[in-house]
């Protein structure tokens, strides 16, 4: 063979294993290129209803106030078993009564006596025997004696104390027989004409549920919490705890035979609420985010047609446990990368992962 025909057909043959070099690298560059990655999606949902919460709760008394003489002096009679009921007006504690008693008759002599010199005074004064000033002083010292006999006939009557309310007693503070000086406490009493039910908020519910009102409330024993039994919102605190960020929310329920319940016994409230806090939002899983606050907030929406995703811009309204709520443009049903999303890029190709089969 001629030595010019050998040289073509080597050039020949190393021209070609060039270009089909040259043909698989780029095929192998573009095939990587579009492969596409299996990701896991989640459908973009309607947000729950979150109506229905529960919380722990403590039982307590309507009031508890402490039971205390104007007066100071020697207990003589008490009726204030720890742990009894009480009807209002019921006679419960009395200090001696003589010394007060005495000062009521002191009073009433004067106060006849200053009666009569005022007699005499206005009789000589018609008379002209004495002048204005001693009328004017004879009024003043009845008048006074008049005031001081009220006052120990109040006195008096701050002597016995009398239970303001139907109540419980919860502590008695003072034995029969002591001397008590006025405004010491003697006993404690409970208002348990209802049944309060504390319960702490934390401030981002209260916050979210704020214009939302109370469908229904129950409470129930956290020893029996099968049963269930139906209570009334009352008040709640307008400015949080400072420790634990919470606002202290009080339903009532009125006394139950079949449920004898004492202030301090623990409990359990269930409360539905009415509505929705976020009527137009829409439920994604909390990985389908990406981004921060700070930037910004988005999810890979992705395309079925094309197999393509694309970033879409929200505004996360709430995060409850693995879900969020957002607004913005998403439309229900469509798709978002729930796991893998801080690999995505624009217009990159996915297939749904659907799992082991």
């Amino acid at each position: 063979m001629p030595i010019s025909r050998i040289r073509h057909l080597v050039a020949f043959t190393a021209l070609s294993v060039l270009t089909l070099a040259g043909c698989t690298s780029e095929d192998d560059i573009q095939n990587k290129t579009v492969a596409p990655r299996y990701v896991k999606l989640a459908e973009v949902s309607t947000v729950p209803a979150f109506d229905e919460f529960t919380f722990p709760a403590v039982v307590s008394a309507v009031k508890t106030v402490d039971l205390s003489f104007e007066v100071s002096g020697r207990l003589v009679q008490t009726d204030l078993t720890t742990g009894n009921d009480i009807e209002e007006g019921k006679l419960l504690a009395t200090i001696d009564r003589q010394p007060f008693e005495r000062r009521v008759d002191e009073q009433r002599t004067r106060l006849e006596q200053s009666k009569r010199e005022l007699d005499r005074i206005e009789k000589m004064y018609a008379q002209k025997l004495v002048a204005q000033s001693t009328l004017d002083t004879a009024k003043t010292t009845y008048e006074l004696a008049e005031i001081e006999l009220k006052t120990a006939k109040q006195d008096l009557s701050y002597t016995q104390l009398y239970a303001p309310f139907d109540a419980k007693v919860s502590q008695r503070l003072v034995e029969n027989n002591s001397f008590v000086a006025a405004g010491t406490p003697i006993a404690r009493l409970q208002d348990v004409s209802k049944i309060y039910f504390n319960i702490n908020v934390p401030e981002r519910l209260l916050t979210a549920n704020l214009n939302r009102g109370i469908e229904q409330a129950s409470a129930s024993l956290t020893t029996e919490e099968t049963q269930w039994y139906p209570v009334n919102y009352v008040e709640h605190n307008t400015q949080p705890d400072p420790v634990s960020q919470t606002y202290e929310v009080v339903f009532a329920m009125e006394p139950r035979a079949d449920l004898p319940l004492t202030p301090g016994a623990r409990a359990v409230v269930k409360v539905s609420l009415q509505g929705s806090p976020f009527p137009d939002g829409v439920v994604v899983p909390v990985q389908s985010l990406v981004g921060d606050k700070a930037s910004g907030f988005g999810v890979w929406v992705y395309n079925e047609s094309s197999k393509l995703v694309n970033k879409v811009s929200v505004t996360v309204e709430h995060i409850h446990e693995d879900f969020a709520v957002l607004s913005g443009s998403l439309a229900l049903g469509e798709k978002v990368v729930a796991a893998g999303a801080t690999k995505m890029r624009a217009d990159m190709k996915v297939l749904p992962y659907e799992g082991e089969k």
